[in-house]
């Protein structure tokens, strides 16, 4: 690369060069040349730092401005400091107080603010005087500096407090939500639950309200679902604001088929979605299904149901234990029976003993004798 014999002559020392320049020194200063050894900058800056897409960070008395390749002023020597630049934006501070700058210099917020806080998906948080507003990713100001905080942004959307109550905003500064809720908690799946005066009610994913505050609790969802509680009394609602079961049950709990629910100690069931009575609270226990099936206490009495609500058992037994064939052994009054898959009685209780199945047949006793059943109920030796 040719360099004239002046230009070397004129500096105390030539650095290497980078992007099509190099600095330069002349006693305790800085300037820059070009590939010929034409002066761009004359060498009477403390700083010049390493270019990087052909810009560089120039510094004269404490002060900081930005010069490109070609020896021009990008930024005016005039802040007290430039910060790194982020998609061609930087933090700008002059008389204590924060700005931004794009890469070519052009001034997007002129500094005013004690704070700044980039937003990873855009914009930035700005502070002045312990309160708190949003510029865009053009550096306007899109949420006015009113809030005593603004809180992380989740999915473009952040917690705002004002006068101690709480908003939401978008990260674009839209109003998703003003700020005159006691609490919000914002759902996995979008929406949130929102608080006032101890009363519960939720924002749908648009954050449009669908339940206005009226629950005593509502509970975390799952699949879209939740317990609503008013009054001591327990419901079911959607995300989407949608009652699914109205506050009269006094307990109601989540199972694989479905809900739960409790009237006055007497349970009964709902349907997967919530949305429909397929028991009537009756019985004074449902035990946990197995596959399919459950058992049902009432009066004491023992009976069987299925998914759909169905009473494939009476209760009128004392002891239920299933079968391998589906069907099963039923006790009454110390007295031993047979019931097939569909819950009929094969053989009503009337043995003391019916010993375990092998094969398809069991002992059984009753009169002082032993005899021998099959599962389907035929008897194969009598006890009489």
């Amino acid at each position: 690369m040719g360099l004239n014999v002046m230009a070397q002559g004129d500096y105390d020392k030539i650095f290497s060069y980078s992007e099509g320049v190099a600095k330069v020194k002349k006693g305790d200063y800085y300037g820059l040349i070009d590939s010929n050894g034409n002066e761009l900058l004359p060498p009477k800056y403390d700083v010049i730092q390493a270019f990087k897409d052909f810009r560089a960070k120039i510094s004269k008395d404490k002060l900081w401005g930005v010069v490109d390749n070609k020896g021009r002023i990008l930024i005016p020597v005039v802040y007290e400091n430039i910060g790194a630049f982020n998609s061609g934006v930087a933090k700008i501070t002059k008389n204590g107080l924060l700005g931004l700058v794009d890469i070519n210099g052009k001034m997007l917020t002129e500094p005013a603010y004690f704070k700044m806080i980039n937003v990873t998906n855009g914009g930035t948080k700005v502070e002045k005087d312990e309160l708190w507003g949003m510029l865009n990713k053009q550096g306007k100001l899109v949420v006015p500096v009113q809030y005593t905080s603004i809180g992380a942004f989740q999915n473009g959307v952040a917690k705002v407090v004002k006068d101690e109550k709480v908003g939401l905003i978008g990260v674009s500064g839209e109003l998703f939500a003003p700020a005159k809720y006691d609490k919000i908690i914002r759902l996995a799946h979008g929406g949130a639950k929102i608080e006032l005066n101890m009363q519960w009610g939720l924002l749908n994913v648009d954050y449009q309200v669908v339940a206005s505050p009226q629950y005593d609790e509502i509970s975390g969802f799952n699949n879209q679902k939740a317990k609503i509680a008013k009054g001591g009394k327990y419901g079911l609602i959607k995300d989407d604001g949608t009652v699914l079961a109205t506050t009269k049950y006094d307990a109601i709990t989540k199972i694989k088929h479905g809900y739960k629910v409790a009237i006055d100690d007497k349970w009964g069931l709902l349907n997967v979605d919530g949305n429909q009575v397929l028991v009537e609270a009756q019985y004074d226990k449902i035990a946990m299904f197995e596959g399919e099936r459950a058992k049902v206490t009432k009066d004491g009495l023992l009976g069987v149901i299925d998914v759909q609500g169905n009473e494939l058992i009476p209760p009128k037994y004392d002891q239920i234990m299933k079968l391998k064939n589906g069907g099963s052994k039923v006790e009454l009054d110390g007295l031993w029976g047979i019931l097939d898959p569909q819950g009929y009685e094969v053989i009503p209780p009337k043995f003391e003993k019916i010993k375990p199945f092998k094969e398809g047949e069991a002992k059984v006793y009753a009169n002082g004798n032993w005899g021998l059943i099959k599962i389907n109920g035929e008897i194969v030796v009598d006890t009489e």
